[in-house]
Parts: C-alpha cells; structure tokens; sequence
C-alpha cells in the first residue's frame, strides 16, 4: 500500500540526521515498522543526565534497548559515514549504569573521529528480540547502479552483524523479478522497501533491516547511497530488462537443444576448464572468442576421446550469458563418463551426478575430486559406496569400478605412447612458429601478417591445446593418485608436497632462472629469450608481455621455491595396493606416469603460449596501423579479425573493423551491468541471483 503522495524534501532534505530520518518514516510507512524512538543531543546530556536517564527508563519500562549514534550529516546525499560510529546493544532500560556507559562509548566514538558538534544525536530504541533475519539491502548495486536489490544479510536473533557490517550472506534481485519466485519474506521486505522509496522519492537507498518470526519488517536505518555519485543510474535500467530477457529466453532455447544424457541442463562458471579464472567474469569479445576457438570448441573434446572417453556430437563447451562465460555442466559430466559404459548406466550415473550438484551448488568448482568418478584411485571404492543411497546396484557399482580401473590402466599403459606423439606436436608447433616468424621479416603487408597470426593461432589449437587437452585429462589421474595416497593414509601431504616442489617444469625453470637475473647471472636478454612471451593475462591483448618496453621484471612476483634432486617417492609399498585392486603398474612406471604428465602438461601450456602471444602481438600491430588501440581491437571477436580475407582495401577493412568494435562496445557496457550467479539452475536464476561457499 503506498502513500496518497510523495514529500517534497528539496528545500529540507530528509537526510540530516539517522533519528530524523526514522522519525519522519515512522509517521508514513505502513508495510514496515520502526521501533519506538527516543533522542537527544550531546548538548542535552551534559546539561542534566538524570533527568534525561529517567525519560529512558520511563518511555522504556522494563525493556531492553539500543543506543545508537546519530551524527549530524552522518548520512547525507553527498556523503555517508555508515559504520563510523558506535552502537550498544542489550541494555537495560531500568539500569542507569548500564545506560550511562552505553551512551558514553557512543559519545566517545564521536570524539574519536573528531567530530564534535554539541547537536550531534544519541538515538534510544526498542531492541527488538523476535528478529530471525537481518541484514542491509541495498537498492542498487554500489558499483555500476544496476537495478537490483542487494540484500546482506544473516539468520538468527542477534543482529550484531547488521550494526557491525559483518552479514555473511547475500542474494541480489533484479528489479523486474517475478513475486513468484521470491520467498515470502523477501516479497515482504521488498514491498517494505518499495513503500520507503516512495517516500522518500529516491531509488539509491541503503537500509539496515530485521525481519521477525511472523514476518514483520522491521526498519532500523535508512540512508542514500553514495557510492555512484557518478554514473546516471537510470540510463541502462531498460536495457538490462531486456538483456535479462534474452539471457532467460536463450537459457531456455539451449535447454532442449543437446541431446545428452541428463534430464536438466545446468551453467557454471568454476567447473571444468575455469573460465572465471582464465578469462575473467567479464571478458571482452576477442578475451572470449580466443579461449573458445583454442579450448572450448572443440579441444577440450578431442582430448578426452582419445583416451577412451565417451564419444557424442560435440559442441563448445563455454557459453556467454551477457559478458559471462558459462561451462555447459551437461556437456562435461558427458564427456567424463567412460565410452565402455551401457547407456543405461551412462544415463543413470548423469542424473546422480546432476542431482548431486543441485543439492550440493558449494561444490561446482570442486565436481571433478567430490561428484564424478572419471578414473581408478585408491579412494575410489569407498567413494562409490554413496551410489548405493542413489538406487545403484551392487552390479552396477563393480561395473563402474571395473571399467574405470581398466580404463585408467589402458591410459597407463599407453602413456610412453602418448608422450611421444604430444612431443612431435610440441616440435611441429615450434618448427612452424620458426617459418613464419622469418616470413615476417621479409613483410609488412597488414594481410600477411593477419595470415601468420591465423596461421600460429591455428597450430596453437592442432598442436597445442588439443595434446594439453588430453595431457591435462592423464596428469588429473596423476594428481587424483596422489591425493589419494594422502587420503587412504599411505603419505603425508608434506610428502606429497615435496614431491611436486620438486618437478622440474617450466614454471619451476621460470623462478630459478628469474632468481639468476636478479642476481646478474644472466641478462635481461637472455631471460626474455627465453620468457619474454609470457604476459599476466594469457588471452589478454591489452595486457603487455613481459618483452614489451615496460619493466615488468620488477613487478614478477618471485617465490623462491627450491628444486629438490631427491625427489622420488618409494612408491614400492603403493604399487602392492594396486596390485591388490587389480592394477598392474610398477613403482618406476607409476612415478613416471605421475611425475611426466604433471610435467609435459605444463610444456604444452609453456609452448602453446608461445603462438598465442605472438598471434595477440601481430594484431595488435596491424591495429596500431590502422588507428585501433589494444583496448579497442579487444573489442573484436577472433572470427572478425580474421574476416580480412573478404575485405579487399585497408581503408574497407579499417571501417568494418570500426563499426564491429563500437557495436560490441556498446553491447559489452550494458552487459558488464548486469548481476549474473556463479550457478545456472533455471531461468529464474538471472532475476534471483543466489551465492554457493
């Protein structure tokens, strides 16, 4: 229900004061309450305490109160002072003592910040002691003034949290979100809210709230926010509705277009390949397109085939919703379930999978050691037991056991093989990478330029990420041996620490001859020789390689990590244990097995880095020749940039390049404005966007 009209608070502006400011709502909100209020000025205390103690303990007969500060301007439109001053809480209306003390420590936490205006408020109120929730919502976002509540909040009676600024959990709303899909406490706090914005005739509000066992919403603080001052907040409110509706019906659309094992689909942006952390949450066009045309198309596929994994019709593994990269969860539990297995198991082991990771969101990032079985380890027979809970069979359970056991001795057993063949991709790449990097000396046709870089990109896919693909799948056995080891008790973690401290990989090469530059036992020169490819952000055109003029050197962080020569492990007494499951290997080829994979992973990731870079650095030439920045060109998708070939004239190319840039620029800044979940579940997630630790 909303008031018959708004107030006027332009000639006297509400916000003055946290006591004026609930005073003033008191008398108009109907959808809310505000505890009973009693106030007054520092300047009223020092003049008669008394008196002012026993107008406490009568307005508050026998009840348990809140003092709360009250500067002047603490909260204004131009500035907020939110958590500078203290509140007590559980004071005793009928003990002097207690309030005497209560009210000092508010006075003396002016003094503390140095304000100390005579007329500042000491604001006495009802502790309510029926709140189970409580928490701050904010009307906004506090950084772009997108159009979503952002509420922090926390379960419980105490509201320390809210008068500490220490709630732990949050959910944003969009504006335009469905009542349906709300609780009925957040419909009610959100009415609440509505009713106060219309008051106050403002939508950048900051309110402190509590919500009671029978769901009353109580209103403890409300102030402006000041944090986007600078931004107009209502120029992209539209836009964001609409974008929620493309994502909402796009999400729908993907729904029912694979045909995979899996009875419902579910994005995330943590599991399988990380695009979160490799990327970024919002990544530009060409970050995006990148990661997707090396890896997620198509690589991240072929890898897993290869070593007897199931075979279906692919498709990118990542999908954008707004500027966010999403992984296709159905896609990637397919594509870890064994190709040996019956349908019917595949089916059956998919929706366990699924269900389990929808009662269990904490664990998307963390599917691959904590919901699938993808390979045989030491934990794996006691971590199959959870299935018998799931309408598994005994049968069916040995099935899975077995036919993972053998699929990992066959990766075993074939690994010399498929370290040979991920060795002639690496010379390949690099014997490629020599021919085209002397063709470059002799041009500087835009044209051929673009065609090295195509050229080196493509290599970097054929003989770099699809070989890292499968390398990566054989080195995740590896490592799930080890923690394995460490979880059935066979090794100490510091063991197992040891051991992989001591792996002589590129990284590990990266650091020690990182160390012998700082201490001038080789140059500059010779370190970015060898180094001088890599830069901070892997797919990133607008971050500088190391080699570029700046002086990145002095920013690597070093860690001086120690190469150990000692660094087997007596794998003796291990290898009887699996022998005992069945899994024939000897202690030398498990070390090689393990230490190997973990090591040529990373020279794939090394080398194939290499044509990625020089790839970024030829367009970003060509750019600079055509009057683009790096900021700009990131703007282009992969596919545009390398559409040259119908473009006939520089000046044709420079004006298509032009248009595409400021088209995607101005999609990416609406984009970057919406609130987007860590999980896809449903198409009501873009409207409730909910937080999984």
């Amino acid at each position: 229900m909303k008031p018959k009209s708004k107030l006027n608070f332009d000639k006297n502006p509400i916000f003055t004061s946290k006591t004026n400011v609930l005073k003033l709502l008191k008398r108009h909100v109907k959808l809310s309450r505000i505890e009973k209020i009693l106030d007054f000025t520092i300047e009223d205390w020092q003049k008669d305490k008394n008196k002012i103690l026993a107008r406490i303990t009568t307005y508050f007969p026998s009840k348990k109160v809140i003092i709360r500060s009250s500067a002047i301007g603490e909260d204004s439109e131009e500035s907020s002072k939110a958590g500078s001053y203290e509140s007590v809480l559980n004071i005793n209306s009928n003990s002097k003592a207690q309030l005497t003390s209560a009210i000092s420590y508010v006075i003396n936490s002016y003094k503390e910040k140095n304000n100390l205006n005579k007329n500042n408020q000491i604001l006495i109120q009802t502790q309510n002691l029926d709140i189970i929730t409580s928490g701050v919502i904010f009307t906004r976002t506090s950084d772009l003034a997108s159009p979503y509540y952002v509420i922090n909040y926390e379960e419980g009676k105490s509201t320390v949290g809210v008068t500490q600024g220490s709630v732990n959990e949050t959910i944003k709303i969009s504006r335009y979100s469905n009542n349906k899909i709300l609780t009925k406490k957040w419909n009610l706090l959100l009415s609440a809210v509505k009713e106060i914005q219309s008051i106050i005739s403002s939508d950048s509000l900051d309110i402190e709230f509590g919500i009671t066992q029978s769901n009353a919403v109580v209103i403890f603080q409300v102030r402006p926010m000041t944090s986007f001052q600078k931004f107009k907040t209502k120029k992209f409110d539209s836009s964001i509705k609409t974008e929620i509706n493309k994502n909402q019906k796009k999400f729908l659309k993907l729904k029912n277009a694979n045909k995979l094992y899996g009875n419902f689909l579910i994005f995330s942006d943590m599991t399988d390949w990380n695009p979160a952390e490799i990327i970024g949450n919002n990544p530009r066009p060409l970050d995006y397109s990148l990661y997707n045309f090396l890896i997620m198309k198509d690589a991240w596929y072929k890898g897993r085939t290869k070593l007897g994994y199931q075979k279906f019709n692919p498709h990118s593994l990542m999908v954008k919703f707004g500027n966010k990269p999403y992984v296709d969860i159905r896609a990637s539990f397919n594509s870890l379930i064994p190709e040996s297995f019956e349908p019917k198991l595949k089916k059956k082991l998919m929706n366990y999978y699924l269900e389990k990771l929808s009662k269990n969101p904490q664990l998307h990032d963390k599917a691959e050691f904590d919901i699938l079985f993808t390979s045989y380890d030491l934990s794996l027979r006691k971590r199959l037991k959870e299935l018998q809970n799931f309408n598994f069979s005994k049968k069916e359970i040995e099935s899975i056991y077995n036919l993972l056991l053998l699929l990992t001795q066959k990766i075993i057993d074939e690994f010399p093989k498929t370290s040979v063949q991920c060795d002639k991709s690496i010379r390949k790449m690099t014997q490629n990478h020599l021919s085209y990097m002397k063709k470059l000396k002799k041009t500087d046709s835009y044209s051929i330029k673009l065609k090295i870089a195509e050229n080196l990109l493509n290599d970097c896919r054929n003989f770099g990420t699809t070989p890292f693909s499968l390398m990566a799948r054989i080195a995740f056995i590896g490592t799930a041996f080890l923690k394995s080891f460490v979880s059935q008790n066979y090794f100490s973690q510091k063991t197992i620490d040891k051991f992989m401290n001591s792996l002589n990989t590129p990284l590990s090469n990266f650091q020690y001859d990182l160390s012998k530059f700082y201490d001038n036992k080789i140059t500059k020169k010779q370190f970015l020789g060898k180094y001088g490819h890599l830069r901070p952000g892997t797919y990133d055109i607008t971050v500088d390689r190391y080699d570029n003029e700046n002086p990145f050197l002095n920013d690597i962080k070093f860690h001086n990590v120690k190469v150990s020569k000692n660094n087997k492990i007596d794998f003796k007494k291990i290898v009887k244990v699996l022998k005992s499951d069945n899994l024939i290997i000897s202690s030398h080829e498990l070390f090689s097995f393990i230490r190997n994979s973990l090591i040529m992973r990373e020279e794939l990731k090394f080398e194939f880095t290499r044509n990625l870079s020089d790839a970024l650095e030829l367009i970003a030439d060509v750019a600079s020749n055509l009057g683009f920045s790096r900021e700009d060109i990131a703007y282009l998708d992969i596919n545009t940039i390398f559409s040259y070939h119908n473009v006939h004239t520089k000046s044709k190319l420079k004006l298509f390049w032009k248009k595409k840039i400021e088209q995607h620029k101005r999609i990416s800044q609406v984009n970057s404005r919406l609130v987007l979940p860590p999980i896809i579940f449903s198409e009501n997630d873009f409207e409730l966007i909910q937080y999984y630790f």
